[in-house]
């Protein structure tokens, strides 16, 4: 992954326009097919532009206005609303306009929204294992509603079949994974980087840092952790609470975004800064978590401080981390998982950095 900002990220960037069916060819490709109906001409560049960055904007369109057309313009030719000069050869590819409005429903976007890509891919890996339905047609092939010739050979499903590891599986297997399940369209990052930025981030946590700096998010994760005793590979919470229990006074400054945590995490990207894994509801999590404290972004407070503070204004993890109600609207919304459980209260009842002395090494 670059250690450099990527131009898509740009504010001024315009998203990368792609007609929905496309994403479904893109995996096709990656799969093994090299003549794609819309052809390589159409797909490369999108490849490309996927590979250099995993939260490209997508611009994900569909033809739905073809059908504000007024009937008696488009079959008696009353022609008082002139049809668009291209109408006829829009109306002639009914097969694609209706992939993409299977591929829109599916995202459960509106035609023509902004969607970055991991989070394009991620929800339609879930949502269509395979092309059932879809470049497989719903009545099977005929002339009218003709199926992708490339349906049955499996290029898709070659894709979206393969195991999905989880986010430690992730940091361990790095560039391994490159070519299996969503890592055959976005370009992970190497093990060899992430194991630096591991060592590099986790001896300045423990040795060097003067303050802290943490979203307000980790550190309820931080509570979730704080049995373990053995350094996590894809994070530094381990060696923060560690920090923390050897100097319950140092300072911590709560950042709105990613942190110390996040450094040797796969689906970190240290140019963008920015976790594009779960970018908009961890933020909407350091927020909640802000007001709830009562505190703005950047404010400092020492550790012993700030969890004393948590511990009087925040009753239960799913405050923040499940949203208050629990509400699952969208993949990129979803809750945590851990928002049910009792951890918030358990480590209140220990006690957690509260102690007087830091306990003995």
């Amino acid at each position: 992954m670059p250690n450099q900002r990527n131009h898509w990220s740009d504010p001024a960037a315009v998203p990368f326009p792609v007609r929905a069916h496309h994403l479904l060819c893109a995996v096709c490709v990656r799969g093994g097919c090299d003549d794609p109906p819309c052809g390589r001409v159409t797909l490369d560049p999108l490849l490309d532009a996927l590979w250099s960055y995993p939260h490209l904007p997508l611009l994900i369109g569909a033809d739905l206005e073809l059908a504000r057309a007024h009937f008696f313009d488009v079959y008696e030719a009353r022609a008082q609303q002139p049809l668009p000069a291209d109408f006829s050869s829009r109306n002639a590819v009914y097969t694609d306009r209706r992939k993409d409005l299977e591929v829109c429903r599916l995202l459960g976007i509106y035609p023509n929204t902004m969607l970055p890509a991991m989070h394009a891919f991620t929800i339609l890996f879930s949502r269509l294992p395979t092309l059932q339905g879809m470049c497989r047609g719903l009545a099977g092939d005929s002339a009218v509603w003709p199926e992708c010739p490339h349906v049955g050979a499996g290029y898709y499903e070659r894709i979206t079949d393969a195991p999905q590891a989880n986010l430690q599986q992730q940091t361990a297997q790095g560039e391994q994974l490159a070519g299996q399940g969503i890592w055959a369209l976005f370009a992970p990052r190497t093990r060899d980087e992430m194991a630096r930025a591991k060592q590099a981030s986790a001896d300045y946590i423990l040795h060097t840092a003067e303050r802290l700096y943490i979203r307000p998010n980790h550190l309820l994760c931080l509570l979730c952790q704080r049995h373990l005793q053995e350094p996590l590979i894809e994070d530094n919470l381990v060696e923060l609470r560690r920090r923390m229990e050897a100097q319950p006074d140092i300072p911590v400054t709560l950042t709105e975004g990613c942190c110390m945590v996040c450094d040797p995490c796969n689906v970190y990207h240290p140019g963008e800064h920015l976790c594009y894994h779960a970018h908009p509801k961890n933020v909407l999590r350091d927020l909640r978590m802000l007001e709830i404290l009562g505190l703005p972004p950047g404010a400092t407070l020492p550790a012993r401080e700030l969890y004393r503070l948590i511990f009087a204004r925040i009753e239960k993890l799913q405050d923040v981390c499940g949203w208050g109600d629990g509400s699952n609207y969208a993949p990129f919304w979803a809750p945590c998982g851990a928002w049910q459980g009792t951890t918030l209260a358990d480590a209140r009842a220990e006690g957690f950095l509260q102690a007087d002395t830091p306990p003995t090494a």
